[in-house]
């Protein structure tokens, strides 16, 4: 078992989903992870957790690549060549003709999949390059209905209408050139789409980049168009990482930001705004089952 500490969760809720109830599903689980020798299923479900201990011998384990450090011919890599490959044997193999995920990587502006650097002629509509990376306040979308972090300024930004939106970092001289303040609700586009956001107004942010946190919880106020919970997967690039790489690229992308008319998207899709939503702890379930 490595070092470190595990929290293993557990829920009886029955319900069932192609012919399986939560307790089937649980127990699927349970068998294919070899834990049957520390804690027994029923113990698991009375509890509720099993907190899995640390390797009383962890400290005997040599750190990472120190044995391949010590003596890189009995202890290979698992690669190719069995050493640290700054040229991929299997991309020269398989795929040298791949100009967006060469076998030596490097800085590549642009490809076949992807223009989204401030040199490309969309800049001239969106010239703001987003930056996205995990979020400080939570894992993805987990850990966003926490109370106490919601309160927090860089983790939520609270518009006219009550809703808590993800924070839109700006520089000062990006936001004074759009009439944009802390605390504005702001529209973010591009052509895919709009995601709402709170501007957070920064001189700790470059000029000509806006950051936002990846992992919001969608919130659709029109599907595929805007985007009221600040998923950004909405609006970054569609294709792939490259022809032979299956990823996405959402980590620098283009858009224009300008301060939004809340009261006149209120107008315009009352159904949205309406839904059950709590500002303590963010959406509702009541306000998305659909009867």
């Amino acid at each position: 078992m490595p070092a470190g500490r595990e929290v293993w969760l557990a829920e009886g809720i029955q319900v069932t989903d192609r012919g399986q109830t939560i307790d089937s599903k649980i127990k699927n689980v349970y068998d294919h992870y070899g834990v049957e020798k520390m804690v027994s299923l029923k113990e698991l479900k009375e509890k509720g957790y099993y907190v899995i201990p640390s390797d009383p011998e962890w400290f005997k384990q040599p750190a990472g690549l120190k044995l391949f450090h010590d003596d890189p011919i009995k202890n290979p890599l698992n690669t190719p060549t069995g050493k640290i490959e700054f040229v991929s044997t299997n991309l020269k193999k398989h795929f040298p003709d791949d100009t967006e995920r060469p076998p030596m990587p490097h800085w590549i502006e642009k490809g076949p999949s992807h223009d989204e650097r401030i040199s490309s002629h969309r800049a001239n509509e969106y010239p703001l390059l987003l930056m996205s990376n995990h979020g400080r306040w939570r894992v993805h979308a987990n850990c966003d209905d926490i109370t106490w972090t919601r309160e927090i300024q860089t983790c939520k930004v609270q518009g006219p209408d009550g809703y808590k939106y993800e924070p839109l970092w700006i520089n000062t001289k990006d936001a004074a050139s759009r009439g944009i303040e802390t605390g504005d609700i702001v529209s973010i586009h591009n052509e895919r789409g709009v995601v709402l956001g709170g501007a957070y107004v920064t001189e700790r942010m470059k000029p000509g980049v806006v950051y936002i946190d990846h992992g919001a919880r969608l919130d659709p106020i029109d599907p595929g168009k805007i985007d009221r919970g600040g998923a950004i997967n909405t609006i970054t690039p569609h294709n792939i990482t490259s022809k032979n790489a299956v990823g996405m690229a959402t980590s620098g992308f283009l858009v224009e930001v300008e301060k939004a008319d809340i009261n006149e998207l209120m107008q315009k899709y009352p159904e949205a705004f309406s839904r059950a939503y709590d500002p303590a702890a963010g959406l509702r379930l009541e306000g998305r089952l659909v009867k």
